[in-house]
């Protein structure tokens, strides 16, 4: 059946990219529209909250990046075999947006004086715990996976924010000492494994490969 699907996003690795990562791994043919500063004056009266992300689904529009998540998930049935795989993945999506909205967007924004003692911060004290409670969900999992015995979005979430931390060009780090974020997976062998095997599936190297430059990395 013939699908008319657009995601409306920023050119930047945000909170719409989960969504981009989960609409290639279910295979979806979608329009990546990526908007510029430039084009949003006149694009955001016409958001139904005067922000994006943005999902059009053969006419449906839908805002919220974690609503636009689930739905996407259900679409492409990334949500697990029950309910509760659902909830469980449910949950890692919304220990994702702790990640991001809560810390890593703050460093982006950081004055340049105070910058390294977030970072520090961010990486002694918040991302060790933060770790640590997707590692013990993993292995009440199984080991494998967050969310039941098969790849859900919890996993894509979760890989989207590693993704950032991994990331060599992400803002939040840049001009200032934050090497030890690049080995901090090593204490966490299961959430080091799960994030190697999401970035193997074929359509995440595919995507990655292919990714347009962030030309807006601060926001």
């Amino acid at each position: 059946m013939d699908r008319s699907v657009k995601l409306t996003y920023f050119g930047v690795r945000g909170k719409g990219e989960i969504i981009r990562l989960l609409l290639h791994v279910g295979k979806v043919d979608f329009v990546d529209e990526r908007i510029t500063k430039e084009d949003w004056p006149k694009l955001k009266p016409c958001m139904l909250f005067g922000q994006v992300p943005r999902l059009t689904w053969d006419g449906q529009e839908l805002y919220q990046s974690n609503t636009i998540v689930r739905f996407v998930a259900r679409k492409v049935l990334l949500v697990g075999k029950t309910e509760d795989d659902f909830t469980k993945a449910d949950m890692l999506l919304e220990h994702s947006a702790d990640f991001f909205k809560g810390k890593l967007r703050g460093l982006r924004f950081a004055e340049a004086d105070s910058k390294q003692s977030l970072v520090d911060s961010f990486l002694q004290k918040f991302l060790p715990g933060w770790l640590e409670g997707a590692e013990k969900a993993l292995k009440l999992g199984g080991g494998e996976f967050y969310a039941g015995d098969q790849l859900t979005f919890a996993d894509i979430a979760v890989y989207a924010m590693l993704s950032f931390l991994m990331w060599k060009d992400e803002k939040g780090f840049q001009n200032v000492n934050a090497e030890d974020r690049f080995l901090i997976m090593d204490k966490y062998p299961m959430v080091k494994k799960n994030y190697l095997a999401v970035q193997s599936i074929p359509e995440v190297k595919k995507y990655e490969e292919s990714r347009p430059d962030s030309f807006m990395p601060g926001m």
